[in-house]
């Protein structure tokens, strides 16, 4: 892009101010910036790099001087909802990846502290190497995001939501001053880490979906790994059998037979997340790689079961407790669904069984099975995997690219949908069959995964794939994810968070929430340098 006096003179001090080494405005890497999954388009000045508080601070001062914009990413790796692209043109992007120091770990009170560039495997990788008894509550990403970052837009675990799990943040404000959450601006505070709400108002709020300063450290809830786990997949043959199958579910939650979040995807979602597992499976057995065993991959989990709908559920407790949870769940869902309940002895008992045998065709199809099924069965024990990314290129078509590390530099296009649902299951069937309807008259499949988070709510992720290549199916993926999102406002759904491209379906300058958001920007940030657009009035 050509830049304006303003911008160099921005990208001038900033190299004086942090070093030339982390100052980037060439035109390669801002190229590399400005991939999206989702097909967007967006000018950026510069991507600056810091490695230390102290530099964001001056990046921030710099910023403020010449009236720059900032937009702060962790890892950035936001794929389908706007990866590392700013709302609006003409920001800097800031690439806190290098900040990825674990500051510290609690054992007794099962927390980390950790920078935005620390990773989901970063810290599972600490805690094993430390022999730590903890666990992390993963995401269904890939293993390379930030747990910062994530928690920062709500992002939701297979245990819990990351929001509910972050506190004692330090922050570089828009104006410039850096401060500290909860207890964490008392410096003796011993108890910063342990009480999330610290005294008087509580402000960690305003910086989750935010745009008033750059988080550059934060407290990370673990849990205790419990004496024993178990999975429960759950699978129902027709569709109907639904609404059956999450108020099962709810009810179970409600009485503490399990305290995780189930994972209910449909069949697309369930196909594009183990298909391309078990056609790799196919391919290392001798099988040609092609469309042929691309089908035979699928016809596979056809035979396997996994019909309209399954769930996937971690349970964690003492062993008398998991006893109980088998025979509840199974008491509870066993007239209308076929459940299957997995933990590591079963798995490995099965593996080396189903190996001895494995000259046996369909004792060689079992294997393969199991050996897609695990790293979804490895979420629920806390586990991360990167096998979750072949799913984009799985999806879009991109078949040559299933181990390809960032979908952004690919032809595979991602976009997705959240809305918030009541955990009611006739009403999650009916919304169900309106975004089938919808994505179909656009001529795309939805896959759906509805995750029941606790009694009340359950989080909707839409996807939307698609050929990035194809200019008419980019500009018809915008279109049907604008529209669901409107009919799930219009039907009392809004999503719980929105991509780069969707922040006017939520954010209206009418709505006196939005003005007071919009208040508080100008006490933070009078000269809205920090993500300007987002979820925010611009």
């Amino acid at each position: 892009m050509n830049h304006t006096p303003a911008a160099l003179a921005a990208i001038e001090a900033w190299k004086r101010e942090v070093g030339p080494e982390s100052v980037f405005s060439d035109f390669q890497t801002l190229e590399e910036y400005t991939q999206s999954t989702c097909a967007s388009t967006r000018e950026i000045v510069a991507v600056l790099k810091p490695v230390s508080l102290e530099q964001v601070q001056r990046i921030v001062a710099v910023a403020n001087e010449h009236r720059i914009s900032l937009y702060p990413i962790s890892q950035g790796k936001q794929w389908g909802m706007g990866s590392r692209l700013p709302v609006q043109d003409g920001a800097a992007v800031v690439d806190l990846s290098g900040m990825n120091r674990i500051l510290e770990v609690s054992e007794p009170f099962h927390y980390a502290v950790v920078e935005p560039g620390v990773t989901q495997r970063q810290l599972i990788e600490y805690l094993q190497e430390k022999k730590l008894p903890l666990m992390l509550n993963v995401t269904g990403s890939t293993s390379c995001t930030s747990l910062i970052g994530n928690a920062m837009d709500r992002g939701v675990g297979y245990f819990d939501s990351r929001a509910d799990g972050i506190s004692n943040m330090e922050v570089v404000l828009g104006n410039g001053e850096t401060i500290q959450t909860g207890f964490g601006h008392f410096s003796n505070a011993r108890t910063k880490n342990l009480y999330p709400h610290g005294i008087g108002p509580s402000l960690d709020g305003l910086f989750q979906q935010g745009n008033f300063g750059i988080v550059t450290s934060a407290c990370v809830d673990l849990m205790p790994k419990p004496e024993a786990q178990m999975s429960a997949i759950v699978k129902i043959d027709d569709e109907n059998k639904l609404p059956g199958l999450i108020d099962a579910l709810k009810k179970l939650r409600d009485r503490g037979v399990y305290t995780t979040i189930a994972h209910i995807g449909n069949r697309e979602r369930s196909y594009i997340t183990l298909a391309p597992l078990l056609y790799e499976q196919l391919v290392l057995g001798g099988a040609p790689a092609g469309e042929a065993t691309r089908n035979k991959a699928v016809q596979m989990l056809e035979d396997g079961g996994f019909g309209p709908w399954s769930a996937a559920i971690g349970v964690l407790g003492t062993k008398a407790q998991l006893k109980l949870a088998k025979r509840e769940i199974h008491k509870a869902v066993s007239g209308f669904s076929k459940t299957l309940f997995l933990n590591d002895a079963t798995l490995e008992r099965a593996e080396k069984w189903l190996n001895t045998l494995s000259f046996i065709p369909a004792c060689k199809k079992q294997l393969m099975m199991l050996s897609a099924i695990k790293p979804v069965y490895g979420f629920t024990r806390g586990d991360t995997t990167d096998q979750s990314l072949k799913s984009v290129y799985w999806a879009a078509g991109d078949f040559q690219r299933l181990d390809h590390p960032n979908p952004d530099h690919s032809d595979s296009g991602i976009m997705f949908c959240l809305p918030i649902f009541p955990a009611i299951g006739s009403i999650v069937l009916d919304a169900v069959k309106d975004t089938r309807d919808t994505f179909a008259r656009y001529g795309f499949e939805a896959a759906i995964t509805v995750n029941l988070m606790d009694g009340k709510a359950m989080e909707g992720v839409v996807s939307l794939a698609f050929d990035r290549r194809n200019t008419e199916q980019v500009g018809k993926a915008l279109e049907c994810i604008q529209e669901m999102e409107r009919r799930y406002m219009e039907q009392g759904f809004p999503p719980y968070r929105v991509g780069i491209n969707s922040m006017h379906q939520v954010v209206h300058e009418n709505d006196s929430f939005w003005q007071t958001v919009h208040n508080l920007k100008k006490a933070l940030d009078p000269n809205g340098i920090m993500a300007p657009g987002r979820y925010n009035l611009s």
